[in-house]
């Protein structure tokens, strides 16, 4: 979609809506700004978004505008034990050490899901407490669930939720905590519902850590998923303010695109196989070591073609050793991908360095960034990339499958095995014939034949 508002209006309002809101909105992302502005302008009985602008920027906003704004401007992508690795640590590691020492407290826990969406991994947090604590009625649970966005809100409440939210969830989940209704809907126990508290907060306000919000001495908060929308600003602001509503020794989950705020806000990183948790440096050094343990068994994702992305990006060729350089242009990822094809391997990285900082959410702009970390060698930085690019599209086939084979290469064959299945399952759904995109020419039919030849793992 093409944008109807002039580049100089949509750059005010975005920079009104980082100061406001905290939510980033680059010139990539301008036509859903402005799909959403359209949205927002019959809400507020606006001729259209331009009016919608003008009315918005000319004095202070309430909170039923920022409300509305928000539930056109931001889009929920989630589902039940969303990030298998995250979630076993949490039931293997983190959630036991914290249920000993709050059984010490008088039975007491307190966690905290920020930007919950529609309630997932709020209620999956309550599944876990369900299996972990047997006697669970006789503690004090706190379990809080935010979100800025109030239609998220109603719906997580409702604890109603269709079959596209359990896709990578365990067998056991629907037959032990949910009600199968009419018209495909599972509702879900009354005792886990009433574990969760649900409750507007907009994590760019400097309203929390606050005991009268219940926003205090949290023992685990999770906040995945969501500091990539958000100026780098308000993230900074934001992770401070995390740590501060986080009780001595207490933890904090993001997703592997948004560790580097914690970092930089005096946190450690702490690993448990494949999934990373941040405390503070004081609390790692008191911890016991990690202990290493498998991920949960792979499970096939259905493919949906529309949340495929609508570009992806093949793996660099490398050029003559003594090929000159050329003059580049275009984007940045433009000149990341020239660079890149021409050996320039350092260059690219910079280009492509501009173009994830100016559209942090594209799975596209961080597989392109890992195919050049492998390029050069960097098979660390290079298996993080990719990581990153599943944790924004689950469904990027050739990122299954370029993790697939710098894990073998590393000799970690159940963690090539699955991302090599993973590519399987994918491609199940794709035509024989149908082009991948952006993987030059190479048809699904093409990868598979590419994946059957490839030499059995052992």
């Amino acid at each position: 979609m093409a944008t109807t508002l002039s580049a100089p209006l949509l750059q005010r309002f975005s920079m009104f809506l980082a100061a406001r809101l905290g939510l980033y909105f680059p010139p990539p992302r301008w036509a859903d700004l402005e799909r959403g502005l359209t949205a927002a302008a019959a809400d507020f009985g606006l001729a259209g978004p331009e009016s919608c602008i003008h009315r918005l920027m000319s004095a202070p906003l309430q909170r039923q505008q920022v409300e509305t704004l928000a539930s056109h401007l931001t889009v929920g992508e989630t589902y039940f034990f969303r990030d298998a690795a995250v979630f076993t640590a949490l039931e293997r590691e983190v959630l036991p050490a914290l249920i000993a020492a709050g059984r010490e407290r008088g039975r007491r826990l307190r966690l905290w899901s920020a930007g919950c969406c529609s309630g997932e991994e709020a209620y999956s947090l309550a599944i876990l407490l369900d299996r972990l604590i047997p006697d669970l009625d006789h503690w004090h649970i706190t379990l809080l669930a935010t979100d800025i966005n109030p239609r998220f809100l109603a719906r997580a409440r409702l604890g109603e939720y269709r079959e596209w939210s359990f896709r990578s969830a365990p067998d056991w989940l629907k037959a032990n905590y949910f009600t199968p209704g009419e018209d495909g809907v599972f509702t879900l126990a009354p005792r886990i519902r009433r574990l969760v508290s649900f409750d507007y907060l907009n994590l760019a306000d400097d309203t929390y850590p606050s005991p009268a919000g219940n926003t205090s001495s949290m023992d685990l908060i999770l906040c995945r998923n969501v500091l990539m929308y958000f100026a780098d600003e308000s993230v900074r602001a934001i992770v401070a303010r995390l740590r501060r509503s986080l009780a001595e020794h207490g933890w904090l989950a993001l997703s592997s695109v948004e560790g580097g705020a914690a970092l930089q806000s005096g946190f450690a990183v702490v690993t448990f196989g494949e999934a990373s948790f941040y405390r503070t440096a004081d609390s790692v050094d008191q911890a016991p070591p990690a202990r290493p343990e498998e991920p949960l068994p792979h499970v096939p994702v259905r493919l949906e073609p529309s949340v495929l992305a609508p570009s992806r990006c093949p793996s660099p060729t490398v050029p003559a050793p003594h090929q000159p350089a050329a003059p580049v242009a275009g984007t940045p990822a433009a000149q990341a991908r020239t660079c890149a094809n021409l050996g320039r391997l350092d260059e690219a990285l910079r280009w492509c360095a501009m173009a994830v900082a100016a559209d942090r959410a594209s799975p596209e702009l961080r597989y392109l960034q890992a195919v050049i970390l492998a390029e050069r060698g960097d098979t660390g930085a290079a298996i993080g990339g990719f990581r990153q690019a599943l944790y924004l599209d689950p469904d990027f086939v050739l990122a299954h499958f370029a993790l697939g084979n710098l894990y073998r290469q590393l000799g970690q064959t159940r963690r090539a095995t699955r991302h090599f299945d993973n590519a399987r399952s994918l491609l199940d759904h794709y035509p024989a014939e149908q082009v991948l995109p952006h993987a030059e020419g190479l048809t699904a039919s093409g990868l598979l034949a590419i994946l059957d030849s490839t030499e059995p793992i052992s």
